[in-house]
């Protein structure tokens, strides 16, 4: 039996006008992102603006002006001193000074305690000088002279203010 041939037909499929194009989407997803220049142009409207806005804006409130730190300088020296003597804790001054510093405090009136022993409390350390220099709004250095009744005594310390309050950052007995 000989293979049965298909036969091919064609169909004329009458031609369709092109398709309209669809109208370009305008929502935020289907939009060009803008060009380098367009982005730079952006930028410099905006720094042009806020620097308009610096300049019109009322100026600044002054604030509070920082405490003076002598009494600071003179407490912590006689504590200092009085701690050095015994007569006083040395964790009084913890809140005053930074970690290092009390570290350092703490270490040399354990050693002058256990070498010297307490000394009789004759009477409270007096300070017989301060200078005081600030070196900025919030740093101030100062030297401290006092007697402590058995010796005279040059203190030396670094301030800086520290949530609102003065505290020692470097501290020097001599």
């Amino acid at each position: 039996m000989a293979p049965a041939s298909r036969t091919l037909e064609a169909r004329l499929v009458p031609t369709l006008p092109p398709a309209a194009r669809p109208a370009p989407s305008t929502g935020p997803g289907h939009t060009r992102p803008p060009t380098l220049e367009q982005r730079l142009l952006a930028r410099r409207r905006a720094t042009l603006a806020a620097e308009r806005a610096a300049r019109a804006a009322e100026p600044p409130r002054e604030t509070a002006p920082m405490p003076d730190p002598t009494p600071v300088c003179c407490a912590l020296a006689l504590a200092a001193t009085e701690a050095l003597r015994g007569t006083r804790s040395v964790a009084q001054l913890a809140r005053w000074v930074s970690p290092q510093v009390f570290e350092q405090l703490a270490g040399r009136t354990a050693l002058t305690v256990r070498v010297l022993g307490r000394t009789a409390a004759t009477r409270r350390p007096e300070i017989l000088r301060v200078r005081v220099c600030r070196l900025g709004e919030h740093i101030a250095e100062a030297a401290v002279v006092v007697d402590d009744g058995t010796r005279v005594r040059a203190i030396a310390l670094r301030l800086e203010m520290w949530r609102g309050a003065w505290r020692a950052v470097a501290f020097e007995i001599g």
